[in-house]
């Protein structure tokens, strides 16, 4: 049974010198079916492969670093290696709502401990 997300937030700057804060939103929407959650204590150096259970691509995925996290993470998107670094107390969040091929796997490169919440929606 396909279940409801919404992946919502915002940006918020001023587009130039002087300039007041103004506010850039967005927000998606779609459906998923199956969902994977993971805590991740990373101990050490190494690298992690994430467990998307049943997920075949994901819809939506937020990864967080706790700030507690001694150095930044690296992540790698289907199987590639360009490197996306987020710091402690960092994130990422991805949407896709009709993905035709999507993020199938992610795999995290880490020289320090670490804590990684992770949460993909497919």
């Amino acid at each position: 049974m396909a279940t409801a997300f919404t992946l919502t937030g915002s940006l918020k700057y001023p587009p130039d010198d002087g300039q007041p804060v103004a506010e850039r939103p967005f927000s998606q929407s779609g459906q998923f079916d199956s969902k994977q959650e993971s805590d991740l204590m990373l101990v050490g150096a190494g690298t992690h492969i994430v467990d998307f259970g049943t997920v075949a691509a994901a819809k939506a995925l937020l990864i967080e670093v706790a700030p507690t996290s001694l150095a930044p993470i690296n992540l790698n998107f289907n199987g590639g290696s360009d490197d996306v670094e987020i710091a402690p107390g960092g994130f990422l969040a991805f949407s896709s709502p009709v993905p035709s091929t999507g993020i199938t796997d992610v795999s995290i490169d880490y020289t320090m401990d670490a804590r990684v919440q992770i949460r993909v929606l497919g």
